[in-house]
């Protein structure tokens, strides 16, 4: 199920085609897109459908978001937001599950979902957010306006709000 009121996400240089939309459940091609993943080696997906089916995680409490990238109406990509459950001590936004299909990549998916998870974490008030990123995915989050993290316990970026 989709929740009214669609993120306008404008990408630089992005596919005009691609929409970002605000989820309330887990989206139809959610199946592919998790075989796509595990596909790729990653269990992410897996997780997020454990998480979810159990209620741990569902993306539906204050300061939670969690968004879809498509092209018509093919799922490209999935990305969620949270307050970090790591920053004991500061209330920080973290990045959940970021996952772009494959075939999908390097045609802005990515960067409309993080613009996506950025927006929102500005209008939940945090004043960072940070993510536990794979070596691979480094030079994604730098180019989407992420600084490495140095001294921060659990995340390898962040960035200020």
């Amino acid at each position: 199920m989709l929740r009214a009121g669609n993120v306008d996400v404008r990408v630089p240089g992005g596919d005009a085609e691609l929409r970002v939309l605000r989820l309330e459940a887990l989206p139809a091609g959610f199946e592919e897109l998790a075989a796509d993943a595990t596909g790729d080696g990653v269990r992410l997906l897996d997780v997020l459908r454990e998480d979810w089916e159990d209620g741990r995680l569902r993306f539906d409490q204050p300061g939670e978001a969690l968004f879809a990238v498509l092209r018509g109406p093919s799922l490209l990509g999935l990305c969620g937001l949270t307050r970090d459950p790591y920053a004991k001590a500061e209330r920080l936004g973290r990045v959940r599950r970021l996952y772009v299909l494959r075939a999908a990549r390097r045609a802005g998916a990515g960067r409309a979902l993080v613009t996506a998870v950025v927006k929102a974490a500005q209008a939940f008030g945090y004043p960072r957010l940070r993510v536990r990123a794979p070596a691979s995915a480094y030079a994604f989050y730098e180019h989407c306006g992420f600084l490495r993290a140095v001294g921060e316990a659990s995340a390898t970026h962040l960035r200020p709000l």
